[in-house]
């Protein structure tokens, strides 16, 4: 993923929709970065990863937190 953003997009994209058409695929992917309150991830994710960080299962690391 670090070294071809766009290819990572496009594949989750791929999967998850089951789009294969590639100039498909590019068009989103040019929509997608326009719109830079889009993340591939589901808003559920932030839900489920605050709940568990006030179960104690999630510990946010802030040693490298300079002050």
């Amino acid at each position: 993923m670090n070294d071809n953003y766009k290819d990572f997009i496009k594949a989750l994209v791929s999967i998850e929709k089951g789009i294969n058409d590639e100039k498909a695929l590019e068009e989103v992917y040019v929509l997608y970065m326009n719109n830079d309150t889009t993340g591939p991830l589901s808003d559920d994710f932030d839900y489920m990863i605050d709940e568990m960080k006030e179960q104690g299962k999630i510990v946010e690391n802030t040693n490298n937190i300079e002050e």
